[in-house]
């Protein structure tokens, strides 16, 4: 896919996501109209063949593409990163005849996917599963206790983990592909969370729901394996994109008001302020090493054969985005004061967007006990 059709898609999109974030983050709204705006752009289409009508963009366009999109508005980039997540699972573990309506579907802007891997029970072990799966004569029955599930209600299809198949065992896990309105499925309570507020984080729970045996994705047993090898890596690519794109929201929005601020009784402008421009300075530093990273980390994402330190990279590029992300939106607020504090400026929106990144599985606590282990030489799990 040409760059300049992604980019011209994504400014495209842009421009009207920018107009709706705070309307959606005031109302803890899901983002309807902005996710119609990247359908219409071709942007759900992003990750799919284009076999199948999709862009089949390169890791470094869908960094580049969620970075716009989340510094535009992160819960639109949080829905659209779980999308390409569900998407990109769906296209190379289904075995469906589904499978290319679905894709083309998504490339025609009219299939939002996610993922509901996470339950209570398992905390931020979002491999492990207590949700249960049992082989029927005609295929599978489900029944999963979900939470945190981007878009839920609002998704037309959910990858979800549960225990395989005769297992009673957390780790011996499948993966599944559940369509929106199957019987037995239903949707509890509302996002109403610090930040990111209009992503629909709700619960989803699966009662006794039926699936055909080409629901399976992968083989019955290695959801594990499949969850770090084919959903944690592109989860932590796109996640790490978000934060970075809110990090450089927050610096935008600062040096903005840093140029166009003067005090009446002075005239002297705040850009005129060495400490000003000290902060300033040190938030440049820290993004522009950011966003060099996060392209490494997709230049290696493509890499064949892939590179063995593939995973432990992508640990380190989501910590370094989530850390990055509130350093810099702190600084803003900081820097722009009580401008800023009121929610006059965008920058209080992109400080509580960013204070998701560190609790959000796997959190920075985990990400950096696993760096060190890799480090060690130690067994990851």
């Amino acid at each position: 896919m040409p760059t300049e059709t992604c980019e011209k898609a994504l400014d495209t999109a842009v421009k009207f996501l920018t107009e709706q974030a705070a309307q959606v983050d005031s109302k803890s709204a899901f983002p309807v109209e902005s996710l119609n705006a990247l359908a219409k752009n071709g942007l759900l289409g992003l990750l799919v063949p284009r076999q199948f009508g999709g862009m089949e963009a390169s890791a470094p366009e869908f960094v580049r593409v969620v970075s716009g999109i989340a510094g535009a508005c992160a819960s639109s980039g949080m829905i659209f990163v779980m999308h390409c997540c569900g998407i990109d699972v769906i296209n190379q573990l289904m075995k469906s005849s589904r499978k290319e309506e679905i894709l083309r579907a998504a490339a025609n802007g009219k299939h939002l996917s996610t993922l509901a891997c996470s339950e209570r029970s398992t905390g931020t072990h979002f491999y492990a599963s207590y949700s249960k799966s049992k082989e029927t004569e005609s295929g599978f029955t489900l029944d999963a206790d979900k939470c945190f599930v981007t878009s839920a209600g609002f998704a037309d299809s959910y990858i979800v983990l549960t225990q395989a198949a005769a297992s009673d065992s957390p780790i011996v896990t499948s993966l599944y592909f559940v369509p929106k309105g199957i019987a037995g499925q239903e949707f509890n309570g509302s996002w109403q969370g610090l930040g990111l507020r209009g992503n629909s984080s709700a619960e989803m729970k699966l009662q006794s729901c039926g699936l055909p045996f080409d629901y399976l994705l992968g083989e019955s047993g290695n959801g594990l394996s499949l969850a770090m090898g084919k959903i944690l890596p592109r989860f932590l690519l796109g996640t790490s994109a978000v934060y970075t794109g809110i990090a450089r929201a927050a610096y935008e929005a600062c040096c903005q008001h840093v140029k166009n601020r003067s005090y009446q009784h002075t005239g002297e402008n705040l850009a005129q302020l060495a400490t000003i421009r000290r902060s300033v300075a040190e938030m440049k530093v820290s993004l522009d090493a950011l966003e060099t990273f996060l392209q490494h980390a997709a230049l290696k994402f493509d890499q064949v054969p892939p590179d063995p330190a593939l995973l432990i990279l992508l640990f380190e590029v989501k910590q370094l985005a989530c850390k990055t992300a509130l350093s810099i939106a702190e600084q803003a607020m900081q820097i722009c004061g009580g401008i800023a504090y009121s929610g006059s400026l965008s920058i209080e929106r992109h400080l509580r967007d960013a204070l998701a990144g560190p609790v959000m599985a796997p959190t920075s606590d985990v990400l950096l006990d696993l760096i060190g282990k890799s480090a060690l030489g130690l067994d990851l799990l």
